[in-house]
């Protein structure tokens, strides 16, 4: 007779199933006038669920420690659960998903994912260098980047532009 699987192992697997098909990874690249380059790095967890099953985003909060709830829009009957926090998305959500695996093809979008936050946790995306790298992985995840609102070449323009206005200034002093 098998091993029996414990109750909170049996929830992980559920959870990393339904993350699967309901859940993404992502990293927006959003211009920020006060950033050094003058972009920000955005990594974010999220799993969208209709209002009705709520309670399904409920065990995954509880499961994971972290995050929020809260409706996509103010009247959609859309709910989404969030985690944007750095600290919880290196310390709870990558340990989750490092022992319960994403099966499917979003495997590769949460690899990227992880390897970007362990770059900032590194401090890489404070270099021009390491933000360029995070930039050019951030846009080849969830199929290339398609619902973008900036494509990596115009990121990677406007950080030539600024790297250069920044070697001018430093020139001057």
């Amino acid at each position: 007779m098998g091993k029996k699987i414990p109750e909170r192992e049996k929830i992980g697997w559920y959870i990393a199933g339904f993350v699967d098909g309901e859940g993404s990874f992502n990293v927006s690249l959003k211009p920020h006038s006060k950033m050094k380059f003058g972009w920000v790095v955005d990594p974010v967890f999220q799993v969208y669920q209709h209002v009705k099953r709520v309670d399904i985003l409920r065990l995954i909060k509880e499961n994971l420690r972290c995050g929020r709830i809260k409706k996509k829009t103010p009247y959609s009957g859309t709910m989404v659960y969030i985690v944007d926090n750095r600290r919880d998305l290196i310390e709870k959500v990558i340990p989750f998903f490092d022992h319960f695996k994403i099966l499917s093809s979003k495997r590769e979008d949460y690899e990227k994912f992880k390897d970007i936050l362990l770059r900032m946790k590194r401090k890489e995306h404070l270099t021009l260098d390491g933000l360029k790298e995070i930039v050019k992985i951030a846009c080849s995840m969830n199929e290339m980047g398609k619902q973008r609102k900036y494509s990596a070449e115009y990121v990677l323009r406007s950080l030539e532009k600024s790297s250069e206005t920044i070697r001018q200034a430093l020139r001057k002093e």
